[in-house]
Protein backbone atom coordinates (compact mmCIF):
# COMPACT_ATOMS: atom_id res chain seq x y z
CA UNK A 1 0.00 0.00 0.00
CA UNK A 2 1.59 3.34 -1.10
CA UNK A 3 1.59 6.04 1.87
CA UNK A 4 0.41 9.17 1.82
CA UNK A 5 3.25 11.15 1.03
CA UNK A 6 3.92 9.38 -2.34
CA UNK A 7 0.10 9.25 -3.04
CA UNK A 8 0.60 13.42 -2.93
CA UNK A 9 3.49 13.18 -5.18
CA UNK A 10 2.17 10.98 -7.94
CA UNK A 11 -0.82 13.04 -8.46
CA UNK A 12 1.21 15.87 -8.70
CA UNK A 13 3.29 14.94 -11.42
CA UNK A 14 0.43 13.41 -12.71
CA UNK A 15 -1.35 17.22 -13.25
CA UNK A 16 1.84 18.56 -14.04
CA UNK A 17 2.14 15.89 -17.11
CA UNK A 18 -1.72 17.19 -17.75
CA UNK A 19 -0.54 21.03 -17.89
CA UNK A 20 2.42 20.47 -20.05
CA UNK A 21 0.65 18.45 -22.47
CA UNK A 22 -1.98 21.61 -22.64
CA UNK A 23 0.28 23.92 -22.55
CA UNK A 24 2.17 21.73 -25.94
CA UNK A 25 -1.52 21.38 -27.86
CA UNK A 26 -2.44 25.40 -27.30
CA UNK A 27 1.35 26.30 -28.45
CA UNK A 28 0.56 23.37 -31.61
CA UNK A 29 -2.96 25.19 -32.12
CA UNK A 30 -1.92 29.02 -32.52
CA UNK A 31 1.40 27.96 -34.39
CA UNK A 32 -0.62 26.16 -36.47
CA UNK A 33 -3.04 29.43 -37.00
CA UNK A 34 0.26 31.23 -37.77
CA UNK A 35 2.03 29.34 -40.12
CA UNK A 36 -1.94 29.12 -42.27
CA UNK A 37 -2.34 32.70 -42.36
CA UNK A 38 1.49 32.73 -43.67
CA UNK A 39 0.87 30.34 -45.54
CA UNK A 40 -2.38 31.76 -47.36
CA UNK A 41 -1.47 35.41 -47.05
CA UNK A 42 1.99 35.29 -47.77
CA UNK A 43 3.84 32.40 -49.85
CA UNK A 44 0.78 30.86 -51.53
CA UNK A 45 0.52 33.65 -53.71
CA UNK A 46 4.03 33.80 -54.11
CA UNK A 47 4.11 30.10 -55.33
CA UNK A 48 1.37 30.35 -57.72
CA UNK A 49 3.24 33.33 -59.25
CA UNK A 50 6.45 30.90 -59.71
CA UNK A 51 4.20 28.29 -61.10
CA UNK A 52 1.82 30.03 -63.49
CA UNK A 53 3.87 33.56 -63.81
CA UNK A 54 0.22 35.22 -63.23
CA UNK A 55 1.18 38.29 -61.74
CA UNK A 56 -2.19 39.73 -61.54
CA UNK A 57 -3.07 37.07 -58.62
CA UNK A 58 -0.45 38.90 -56.28
CA UNK A 59 -1.81 40.43 -53.72
CA UNK A 60 -2.20 44.42 -54.22
CA UNK A 61 -0.05 46.01 -51.21
CA UNK A 62 0.02 49.90 -50.91
CA UNK A 63 2.53 50.80 -48.33
CA UNK A 64 2.02 53.83 -46.75
CA UNK A 65 5.44 55.09 -44.88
Amino acid sequence: MMDQTTLAVFFGLMLMGMALLALFGVIAYYSLIVLRYVWLKRLGPAVYYLITGDAKSLPNRKVVL
